[in-house]
């Protein structure tokens, strides 16, 4: 097959429009157009766009969409092989996707532990009082029991209010002169805003969770998380990349950010 870019740039051409054209059509700064025609993917905001620019303007020539991504994740995108991970006809680096999960670390299940504890206290005791000659009530051994019953309701009730009181929930608006591409992932590592191009001004759908991974690459898109507006800069790239919870915001390394399925 053809060059990627090769095969972008003269299809373009021989539709006749040119690169100013297209950026109006798929909302695609012009800039990474040529980037995708010149097969320059160093100048692309990172690999979590890059499928997605290189599907829209597939479409909008009138091209295999499908078969220009899955040229270019053959060539530039590693593979599992015998262990290890190995480019396939890689010209740069290797690259890490992410969108993988974030959920909560596992906890071990301590209250069987705990109720087998109690009983054999309650043995102990019921032993010690038949030793001094006095009869074994009936009433404690269920009384003891009960108590970690409680113990354990409340303290059920008291990790759902905890995590009902740290979910958020985060929107993004395109700014007033370009529009945006959105990719957010939730603290279970799910692609809730799937690389969503936004037109200028326009907003996604609000999102919901303890945290979310959000990558974006315009500077003048405006992050709110319930209603207020978050302070967030991009890198030398243009590219907006965050971890967003209810009490902090952390700048994501390019390996952490997350990733698009377009």
């Amino acid at each position: 097959m053809a060059e990627i870019g090769a095969t972008l740039r003269e299809a373009r051409m021989r539709a006749g429009i040119d690169i100013a054209e297209v950026e109006s059509r798929t909302k695609i700064r012009a800039k990474y157009l040529r980037a995708l025609e010149n097969e320059e993917w160093s100048l692309l905001p990172g690999t979590t766009f890059v499928k997605s620019f290189l599907r829209t303007y597939a479409e909008a020539l009138g091209l295999d969409a499908k078969l220009l991504v899955e040229e270019y994740k053959f060539r530039h995108e590693p593979y599992e092989s015998g262990g290890g991970a190995t480019a396939r006809g890689r010209k740069g680096g290797s690259r890490r996707g992410g969108g993988g999960a974030f959920g909560p670390p596992k906890r071990t299940n301590v209250l069987p532990i705990l109720l087998l504890l109690v009983l054999v206290a309650g043995a102990i005791f019921a032993v010690y009082r038949l030793s001094q000659g006095e009869d074994t009530p009936a009433t404690p051994t269920a009384t003891t029991t009960e108590a970690p019953r409680q113990e354990r309701a409340s303290e059920a009730d008291a990790r759902q209010e905890r995590a009902a009181a740290a979910v958020i929930t985060l929107r993004v608006t395109a700014g007033s002169e370009e529009g945006a591409t959105v990719c957010v992932n939730d603290a279970r590592g799910r692609r809730v805003i799937d690389g969503q191009q936004l037109e200028p001004k326009r907003r996604t759908k609000p999102v919901r969770s303890r945290s979310f991974k959000v990558a974006i690459d315009s500077d003048q898109a405006r992050v709110t998380v319930g209603g207020k507006r978050q302070r967030l800069k991009a890198d030398s790239r243009g590219i907006v990349a965050y971890e967003i919870t209810k009490g902090s915001r952390k700048r994501l390394a390019r390996a952490d950010r997350p990733s698009c399925s377009r």
